[in-house]
C-alpha cells in the first residue's frame, strides 16, 4: 500500500507547538504517512516562527509563501498558494491546527479541492464572535471531514452542533488530548513546585481587544503595574510584535523605560524554551492568550485570562483560571485566586500522547 500523503499548513506561532509533536511522530513513517509542510507566512520573524523551528526541531517547511500584512488581502494570497500547492501535491489529506487564519486558508482551499480535512484543536468554543479565532474555528470544523478534540466538552459541542449527527458516513470524531501538553513535556520536562517565596508573575497580551485600542491597552497597563507596585510582584512581559506597535503609539518612542518605571520587566517576544523557563519560575501568569492558559495548567500554575470568555472553560470552572474582563477587575481577580493546592493531576487534555492517539487513528481512518 503506498504512503498516504499529507499537506500540513502551519503559519502562526500557536502552531508551532503543535505540528512539532505530530510531525516527530510521523517521521518514522511507521503509521504510512508521509508529510508535506506548507508556512503560509502569516508570522516570519525570527523571534515569533525561526526560533521555535529551531528549538522545538520543527522540519522546515517544503513550501514558503509570502503575503501582505493586511488580513484580507493576506487571506486570499494564503489560499491561492495553498491551492497551488494542493494541486502540485495531490495530498490524501490537509492537517490543520487550531483557529488561525492561516487554519481557516487552509479549511477553505482544501474544501475547494475536495480534499479531506483534518482539524486538530477541534471543537472549542469561547461563543464570541468578535473574536476572529472563533469564526476561524467554528467554519473549519463545519469543513473538516476528521476532527480530533483535546477534550470531551469538545466533542460534546460538535455533537450540539450536528457535526458529526447527519448523514455523512467520512466524519471522524475524536477525543486524542492535546498535542501542546505533549510538546510542554518534551521540552519542559515535569511540573515543578513554585520556588518559595516567589513573586514572580508572567503577563503576556496580544489580543486585538486588548491591544488595538489605545486608551484601553494603557489601562492595563496603569493597572497591571499598580497593582504590581501594591502587592510586591515582579512582572515579566515579553512583549508581541502587536503589542509593542501599540505600545509605541500609546507612550512614544520611550515607552519601554515607561513601563519599566512602572515596575514592568520588559522583555523581547520570547522562544519555547525561554518560555518554559519562566513557568517554572513565576507564581501565577497573566495572559489574554489561548495557549498559555493551557501551560500554565501543564506546569501547575494558576492563571488570570485577561478576557470576557475562554474556549478553555474547563479551567475557570475548575478554579485554575479566573476571568479578567477589564482593568478594574485585576486585583479582585488575584484576591479570589484559591490558596489551597489545586487538583492538577485532572486529565482534562490527555496524558501528553496526543501525537500517537492522532497518528494511529488517522492511519485507521486511512485505512478504510
Amino acid at each position: 500500500m503506498r504512503m498516504k500523503k499529507l499537506l500540513t499548513i502551519i503559519g502562526a506561532r500557536p502552531q508551532w507547538m503543535k505540528a512539532a509533536a505530530l510531525s516527530r511522530t510521523l517521521k518514522s513513517g511507521s503509521h504510512g504517512m508521509v508529510e508535506q509542510v506548507l508556512h503560509t507566512g502569516q508570522h516570519v520573524s525570527d523571534d515569533m516562527s525561526g526560533i521555535f523551528f529551531r528549538e522545538l526541531g520543527l522540519r522546515q517547511a517544503d513550501i514558503q509563501l509570502e503575503v501582505d500584512s493586511h488580513p484580507i488581502v493576506r487571506m486570499g494570497q494564503m489560499m491561492e498558494g495553498i491551492s497551488s500547492a494542493i494541486a502540485a501535491y495531490q495530498p490524501d489529506a490537509i492537517i490543520l491546527y487550531g483557529d488561525t487564519d492561516s487554519t481557516l486558508a487552509g479549511a477553505w482551499s482544501g474544501s475547494r479541492a475536495g480534499i479531506p480535512i483534518v482539524h486538530i484543536e477541534a471543537g472549542l468554543r469561547s461563543f464570541d464572535r468578535s473574536m476572529p479565532e472563533e469564526v476561524n474555528r467554528v467554519l473549519t470544523d463545519h469543513l473538516s471531514s476528521v476532527l480530533f478534540c483535546p477534550t470531551h466538552g469538545a466533542v460534546d459541542q460538535l455533537r450540539k452542533e450536528g457535526v458529526f449527527t447527519g448523514s455523512r458516513s467520512d466524519i471522524l470524531v475524536s477525543q486524542c488530548g492535546d498535542l501542546m501538553l505533549d510538546t510542554a513535556r518534551f521540552i519542559g520536562g515535569p511540573p515543578t513546585a513554585v520556588p518559595a517565596g516567589s513573586k514572580q508573575v508572567l503577563w503576556t497580551m496580544h489580543r486585538p481587544s486588548n491591544v488595538d485600542d489605545i486608551e484601553r491597552l494603557k489601562r492595563w497597563v496603569f493597572k497591571v503595574g499598580e497593582v504590581a507596585n501594591q502587592r510586591g510582584f515582579n512582572v515579566i512581559f515579553p512583549v508581541h510584535p502587536r503589542t509593542a506597535k501599540s505600545l509605541l503609539s500609546a507612550f512614544g518612542m520611550e515607552w519601554k523605560k515607561q513601563l519599566v518605571g512602572l515596575g514592568i520587566q520588559v522583555e523581547e517576544p520570547a522562544g519555547y524554551v525561554q518560555m518554559t523557563k519562566w513557568l517554572h519560575q513565576v507564581a501565577s501568569v497573566w495572559t489574554d492568550s489561548g495557549g498559555l492558559q493551557k501551560e500554565a495548567f501543564f506546569f501547575h500554575r494558576p492563571s488570570i485570562v485577561m478576557r470576557d470568555t475562554t474556549e478553555w472553560s474547563e479551567l475557570v470552572s475548575g478554579g485554575f483560571a479566573q476571568l479578567c474582563p477589564q482593568p478594574d477587575d485585576l486585583l479582585n481577580c488575584i484576591l479570589q485566586m484559591p490558596e489551597l493546592p489545586l487538583p492538577y493531576d485532572e486529565p482534562f487534555y490527555g496524558s501528553g500522547q496526543a501525537a500517537i492517539s492522532i497518528a494511529d487513528s488517522l492511519q485507521a481512518w486511512f485505512q478504510k
